[in-house]
């Protein structure tokens, strides 16, 4: 990890209309940019541990980073894979402050750390601030829920099909990709085991649903995956 000198300067920001903080005052702006600094991460890097105590608010300004649960026998299970111009999870900041997830980088990064209580003051300022807050836990909630709820209900191929569909839908937009994650982290997506993982990936090239060279990914079957993740 290692701080950027030269911080992004929110009110000129390009990518600002992507952004949560888009649409505040000016005065709110130079509380953010008094507040914050930039900070590198190393592919790998821890970014958070679950179980700690936060005392920022993390953006993704490059890369990307996991967020995930970690279980016993060193089992994680990825909740979501964030982009640019994303939160990196919202630790519990009207409550305890604490962190239930974890978050690593899973290439390169550049996060904007926000002072916790600087945060805190923006919303509290300004009451349209709040209901932004309230939905953005809400689809974050919504999110995790549907994540758990896949690994809870599925069988072990409907669960590896979820995982390529949200990669194709939700991460790279196309049926055609180079893989970021490693193949760890893709049986974390799925909830699995590795071995398990690496089997049933091999059944759908048998099948010619998938076709994988080294890293990169072509969905070959996009409408017999959605009706396994859907049916198993």
């Amino acid at each position: 990890m290692s701080n950027y000198i030269h911080k992004l300067n929110c009110r000129v920001c390009n990518h600002r209309p992507q952004c949560f903080f888009n649409g505040m005052t000016d005065q709110e702006y130079e509380l953010l940019y008094a507040n914050k600094k930039e900070v590198d991460f190393k592919a790998g890097e821890t970014i958070y541990k679950q179980g700690t105590e936060s005392k920022y608010l993390i953006f993704l300004l490059s890369g990307m980073a996991k967020v995930y649960l970690e279980g016993d026998d060193k089992k994680n299970f990825i909740l979501e894979l964030v982009k640019p111009f994303q939160f990196i999870d919202v630790p519990s900041i009207f409550d305890d402050d604490m962190l239930y997830r974890s978050s690593a980088a899973v290439m390169d990064s550049r996060a904007c750390l926000v002072d916790l209580q600087a945060f805190k003051s923006i919303i509290m300022s300004s009451k349209k601030n709040v209901p932004r807050l309230l939905k953005h836990y809400n689809h974050m909630n919504t999110r995790y829920s549907q994540r758990l709820t896949n690994v809870i209900y599925k069988n072990m191929e409907a669960r590896i099909a979820d995982a390529f569909l949200y990669l194709v839908n939700e991460v790279y937009f196309s049926r055609v990709f180079t893989l970021g994650i490693s193949r760890t982290d893709l049986a974390d997506l799925a909830g699995m085991s590795r071995e398990s993982t690496s089997r049933i990936i091999s059944q759908f090239k048998d099948q010619e649903i998938v076709k994988i060279t080294g890293k990169k990914v072509e969905i070959l079957d996009k409408k017999q995956l959605e009706q396994i993740a859907r049916y198993g």
